[in-house]
């Protein structure tokens, strides 16, 4: 029993290593990117964004959003929305408005905020799904103080492992 818990430890490395996960590369302002930071030059904030994903039965994602404000006037999420669109794979909210957490970011400060999504459609090789897709995160409402910020959009396509060399 002993010699069986010793080599089902000494395998751990080897199936975590079968389900790595992939980058997003950011695309906007045609950086092609792991991580990317929005910069917000009139309101004074940043929006920090690193992506990723993992293949198994189907496609599931995290995205990272972390917000750093660096005004004089408190960063209010508290009336913002966010919307992700996925070309290829089917997300529960895919193309949706969903609120922005309840949060205020005061001067000086940071938040971060994860997303986690899967796809709700299983198909035989979700891979295929990784093909030409491209991810559009768009975020509305902030406000800086009193005064509402433009909206931010966020572009982004997998690194498709499959595809490298």
């Amino acid at each position: 029993m002993r010699e069986w818990r010793g080599w089902f430890v000494a395998l751990l490395p080897l199936l975590a290593a079968c389900s790595s996960t992939h980058p997003y590369l950011v695309t906007t302002e045609n950086c092609f990117c792991e991580e990317f930071t929005y910069r917000d030059e009139r309101a004074n904030f940043t929006v920090e964004v690193a992506a990723r994903y993992e293949v198994r039965e189907r496609v599931t994602s995290i995205v990272e959003l972390t917000f750093r404000n660096m005004g004089n006037d408190t960063l209010d999420l508290r009336q913002a929305f966010v919307k992700g669109t996925a070309k290829n794979v089917r997300y529960q909210f895919n193309n949706r408005f969903q609120p922005l957490p309840y949060v205020a970011v005061p001067p000086g400060e940071s938040y971060t905020m994860v997303m986690e999504g899967g796809d709700t459609e299983i198909v035989a090789d979700p891979w295929h799904k990784i093909a030409g897709e491209q991810v559009r995160i768009e975020l509305r409402g902030l406000m800086m103080g009193l005064r509402r910020v433009d909206p931010v959009v966020i572009t982004m396509v997998p690194r498709n492992p499959k595809l490298s060399s």
